[in-house]
């Protein structure tokens, strides 16, 4: 069963692939194709030529509730736990497994397990609790593999110029909620910078709670803090993106060393 709104997740759906009245079938084939994967009769495929493992930790959350575990499985990450900036990581799919009991096991397809057929014993089991998502490139959507249920094809913010603004409010207003910020500190001028600096789903969010934190915070080590990470790693995302100083007020200190890439620390693809 559904933990959110139903309203809610369709809005959302809206929000990945479109509000146009051309796209409403697409969501349609999202929501049937999630209730299955809920239920665990069928797994969850997302495609695309972005970041998904965004996508599908913001679904899961709505879907399953962010209480419950969401691990993504990468053999060329070493387990790490869940952190404010990514989700936990479990090198082998049998312990991925084990430790997305009663939430979400995440894979990429180009990243699969050394173990996977241990993995897919373990997920086609009758007990098994687990939803599975696979994340994959949009050129698998004609695999007669994926005809049913539908895959959803989340499609590049190129084809939705017209769209990009209500996306980046919408994402900044999940920021506020979160942050419990006032609504007016996302300004028109905001916006029309993560437009243009944020090219894909993932970075729009990551965007915009950065600067919502950024923006109703003292400094860019108690902005960090309300994040869940370093003031140094912000403070050097700051300085990459030439980030206007009237957002932020006391640079971080110490000397710039190289952050972990942002797509890998998401878990993208």
């Amino acid at each position: 069963m559904l933990t959110g709104d139903e309203t809610a997740l369709r809005c959302f759906c809206a929000r990945i692939l479109g509000w146009s009245k051309e796209r409403a079938p697409d969501i349609e084939h999202a929501l049937r194709s999630i209730h299955l994967a809920i239920t665990h009769r069928a797994a969850l495929v997302l495609l695309g030529d972005s970041d998904l493992v965004s996508v599908a930790h913001a679904l899961h959350c709505r879907i399953i509730g962010a209480e419950r575990p969401f691990v993504v499985c990468d053999p060329r990450r070493l387990d790490v736990p869940a952190t404010a900036r990514s989700p936990m990581n479990q090198e082998h799919g049998a312990d991925a497994f084990q430790s997305a009991r009663g939430g979400t096991l995440c894979l990429r397809r180009r990243r699969v397990p050394h173990d996977l057929a241990a993995l897919l014993a373990l997920v086609r089991s009758a007990t098994a609790d687990v939803q599975l998502v696979i994340c994959a490139e949009a050129r698998f959507y004609t695999d007669p593999l994926l005809a049913l249920p539908v895959p959803i094809l989340v499609p590049p913010l190129s084809e939705r110029a017209s769209e990009l603004p209500r996306i980046v409010d919408e994402y900044a207003l999940d920021a506020i909620t979160e942050l419990g910020a006032d609504a007016a500190c996302f300004t028109d001028g905001d916006r029309g910078w993560v437009m243009e600096h944020a090219a894909t789903l993932s970075a729009i969010e990551k965007t915009t709670l950065r600067l919502v934190a950024l923006k109703t915070s003292s400094s860019v080590h108690r902005a960090a803090k309300r994040l869940g990470m370093s003031a140094m790693a912000l403070g050097q995302w700051l300085s990459r993106r030439r980030v206007p100083p009237s957002w932020w007020l006391h640079p971080a200190p110490g000397p710039a060393i190289p952050e972990t890439d942002d797509a890998e620390a998401s878990g993208s693809q």
